[in-house]
């Protein structure tokens, strides 16, 4: 089982929280495997953190799209001064092997 493509849509967000979700559409049948991942962060060059994972956790399956969402708690924001932002990483697997992975990255702007 193959990616086909990966889409992500904000659902809401804040300095308290983000809420976003991870469309994974497929070349086959979402039943037959199954569609997990996370998200790492906060990350910037130059900047020491602690970084974080947050499940990916399916909210929806479709015939051939899963759908992950993820929520992270008070997120840290990106500002020119500190340009922080988080990884993604999706994989599928088809009787425990894993067929196909995808990452990313992203970020989620400061209130001007």
């Amino acid at each position: 089982m193959k990616i086909v493509s990966t889409t992500i849509e904000p659902c809401r967000g804040s300095q308290a929280s983000v809420e976003f979700v991870i469309r994974v559409t497929l070349d086959g049948t979402a039943s037959s495997c199954k569609v997990s991942g996370r998200v790492i962060g906060p990350q910037a060059t130059g900047f020491t953190t602690v970084e974080v994972a947050y499940a990916l956790v399916s909210v929806e399956a479709s015939d051939n799209t899963v759908s992950l969402k993820c929520v992270i708690p008070e997120p840290t924001l990106w500002t020119r001064e500190s340009p922080f932002g988080y990884t993604w990483s999706v994989e599928v697997r088809v009787n425990g092997e894993l067929t196909d992975s995808r990452a990313g990255s992203l970020a989620f702007p400061a209130a001007k």
